[in-house]
């Protein structure tokens, strides 16, 4: 016949269980950290593995000496957008040839921007060289050529200041800290007409370049 569980013999159990560490206990529940790991971009071989073959074509179209038209297609390495590093600026997008991707992998380009950790879209979802698409730096100023709607960025910034404070001999001199973002970029737009619109140049009273920069202007003008 069973044991028969009366009140003071499911006390005595009780107490029985309390004194071995066996009663009731409180259960929690058991917390996991969970640490965001940021996704492990693709290696740079990959990267230069998969684009330094791309080609692209380009098609001209002319007419011959007897006046039937000559299509002409020509083959070209193809472009794609990395992100340069610079002395003062952080990582600024230029279109470079896939031909020099190795290159310039090792002399510290990359293929998204270091600074916001992705690469710079524009409003119609093509990758963009535009320095003002970066969010996490500060935006820089820009002029647009009435010619040709090229986008000329403040890009050179100040220049870096040099240690000297415990040079007796340097000449402290303020004469070259007085350039802004508007005569800087004014300065460049400038060029960029003489080089590539000198006739619009002569026509809006561009004032003419300084001597020095008329011999690298007629070289880098179009023929």
């Amino acid at each position: 016949m069973g044991k028969r569980w009366t009140p003071e013999r499911r006390k005595e159990a009780s107490d029985r269980a309390k004194a071995q560490g066996l009663g009731s206990r409180t259960l929690t529940q058991a917390s996991v950290d969970v640490e965001e790991v940021a996704p492990v971009g693709r290696s740079a071989e990959v990267f230069a593995a998969e684009n330094e073959r791309k080609m692209e074509e380009s098609v001209e179209r002319a007419t011959g000496e007897d006046g039937n038209p000559v299509v002409t297609t020509h083959t070209r390495a193809g472009t794609l957008i990395m992100y340069k590093p610079t002395e003062t600026q952080g990582y600024v997008p230029k279109t470079v040839s896939v031909s020099a991707i190795r290159l310039l992998i090792r002399q510290g380009w990359h293929e998204t921007c270091p600074e916001c950790h992705k690469k710079h879209i524009n409003k119609d979802g093509q990758e963009s060289t535009d320095p003002n698409l970066c969010s996490a730096r500060d935006p820089v100023a820009v002029r647009v050529c009435s010619v040709c709607s090229k986008r000329i960025y403040d890009n050179v910034g100040l220049f870096k200041e040099a240690d000297t404070e415990d040079d007796p001999n340097v000449i402290e001199d303020d004469a070259y800290d007085l350039s802004t973002p508007a005569s800087r970029t004014q300065a460049s737009l400038n060029v960029h007409l003489w080089v590539r619109h000198t006739r619009q140049a002569q026509m809006m009273n561009v004032p003419p370049l300084p001597a020095a920069m008329r011999e690298m202007v007629e070289e880098a003008a179009p023929v």
